[in-house]
């Protein structure tokens, strides 16, 4: 019965049309993708037979450093193992890596002896040197690794980096796929992998048996995805919202918190927008709301610029994500901001009217700017919001010409936000450089004061407020129901 109810959609699918496929989108500077439920990294596959069924963009390419589509980035996650694995919690966990030494600005990283590769030699250093050359220079694993340099093989098993700076946490960062040295050269290459599968006449094959499959179905593009599962030629879609467009489809639906922090940039070189007034700024938001409400739903209201799931959350003092008009308005008033000029308060020195910028192209965070812009008016702030092109707000950003903008950055497995803090970053553009937020993150990612203690900071002086973290969504056929997937921030399926 599947068998013909796949032969009828795969005819309906004929009528699908090509279009360009995205996989880690850039937004502002960043990124885009997955994360959700599970605290163990779970490697051990389900045994399918072709049961599950996957889409593919044949166009696109298995080869990872040059795949762009959402599809085929998760597909080459079966094929290709990184060094690194980062979970559902944000921790990581050796893969192809056996240990990670930081001396200073160096990692050495120390690779397993043991792992293998059909049809070729073990994986070794030179391998991973390769990869991360060409991980370094893709589409999508690119941004990760910027503040990551000349790669050295010590011996056949040992890899050094150089780091911008001492980073105990950068494993989170080393979860690029790991392939054979001149095996990945170009877009149409099929690279050697020490995945648990193997790509093969548009099936993903047990490299174990040979005879247990994933079946791949082609499908051209996003919109394409979504109606194959409606018509039940495919098990699994996802989508990240970036195009703001929900849509009931036929399956179980899981819902997913992406790495996308949705955060209101603050120029501290504005005399009104001290750490006072910003701590003022972050209280009086409304975290919960925004997401509820301009998000539809989509986003988890946060106040730190930590991964709501994370080990990490877990163990920080809290901040109230809801409106807190109460101490907003104390911190304002002990900044001398008791009269009024016009419509905004001032403390005679400045007054409290702020453009916020937004880009028009994003209603959510059209939608959210408004909310802010709403919310602090209730405690003497005059908030004029400008809606740009792109173009027009990124020009603003990078020259330093705005009060407050509202901006989206993909987070790593690290959940490094250093470019906010490092010179010659776009984020880094009105934030004080010279502040304790600025210069104690480096001392915690180098391990001399703790996250608690960081983010005491973070909260203190609010260099930027972070607002929510955006969700996006999968739907599963009820063809894989049996199926116990384990989704994580960065691997759509796992548990496959």
């Amino acid at each position: 019965m599947k068998k013909l109810t796949r032969l009828i959609a795969l005819i309906l699918c004929l009528c699908l049309c090509f279009s360009a496929c995205k996989g880690k989108e850039n937004v502002e500077e960043s990124t885009t993708e997955p994360p959700e439920e599970s605290t163990t990294t779970d490697n051990s596959f389900a045994i399918t037979d072709g049961k599950v069924v996957l889409p593919y963009n044949k166009t696109d390419g298995i080869n990872p450093f040059f795949a762009e589509c959402y599809e085929n980035i998760y597909l080459s996650m079966f094929i290709y193992e990184p060094l690194f694995s980062v979970d559902s919690n944000y921790d990581t966990t050796d893969v192809i890596a056996d240990s990670i030494e930081i001396n200073g600005k160096t990692a050495t990283v120390r690779i397993k002896s043991n792992i293998t590769c059909k049809g070729h030699e073990n994986i070794n250093a030179h391998d991973v040197v390769y990869s991360f050359n060409l991980a370094k220079a893709s589409y999508y694993w690119g941004n990760n690794l910027d503040g990551i340099t000349n790669p050295q093989v010590i011996d056949d098993y040992t890899v050094s980096f150089n780091l911008n700076f001492k980073d105990l946490y950068v494993a989170g960062k080393l979860d690029f796929p790991i392939v054979k040295k001149g095996t990945a050269d170009s877009k149409t290459s099929i690279p050697a992998g020490s995945g648990k599968y193997s790509f093969a006449q548009d099936k993903l094959v047990s490299v174990a048996d040979g005879n247990t499959f994933i079946s791949l179905v082609e499908i051209s593009n996003r919109e394409s995805v979504e109606d194959a599962l409606n018509i039940g030629m495919v098990d699994v879609f996802f989508s990240d919202l970036s195009d703001e467009q929900y849509k009931v489809s036929v399956g179980t639906t899981e819902k997913i918190t992406l790495s996308n922090m949705v955060f209101l940039g603050l120029n501290s070189n504005r005399g009104a927008l001290n750490k006072y007034i910003r701590s003022a700024i972050a209280a009086k938001i409304d975290s919960d709301n925004i997401a509820l409400s301009s998000y539809q739903g989509h986003a988890v209201g946060v106040k730190l610029p930590i991964a709501p799931e994370s080990t990490i959350a877990g163990s920080v003092t809290k901040v109230e994500t809801k409106g807190n008009s109460q101490l907003a308005n104390s911190i304002i008033d002990r900044c001398g901001y008791t009269r009024y000029s016009g419509s905004a308060k001032t403390n005679g020195a400045y007054t409290l009217a702020l453009s916020l910028i937004v880009n028009k192209d994003n209603q959510f965070r059209v939608a959210a700017a408004y909310n802010i812009a709403d919310s602090l008016k209730e405690c003497g702030f005059l908030i004029n919001v400008q809606v740009l092109s792109f173009a027009d707000y990124s020009q603003r950003i990078s020259s330093g010409n705005y009060d407050m903008y509202l901006g989206e950055i993909k987070l790593d497995g690290s959940m490094d936000i250093s470019r906010f803090f490092m010179e010659g970053t776009k984020l880094s553009t009105g934030i004080d450089k010279s502040g304790k937020a600025a210069t104690e993150y480096f001392k915690y990612r180098a391990g001399e004061i703790t996250e608690k203690e960081y983010y005491e900071i973070f909260a203190e002086e609010y260099p930027f407020v972070p607002v929510v973290f955006r969700t996006g969504y999968t739907v599963l056929s009820s063809d894989i129901n049996w199926l116990n997937l384990k989704q994580m921030p960065f691997n759509l399926y796992n548990g496959i």
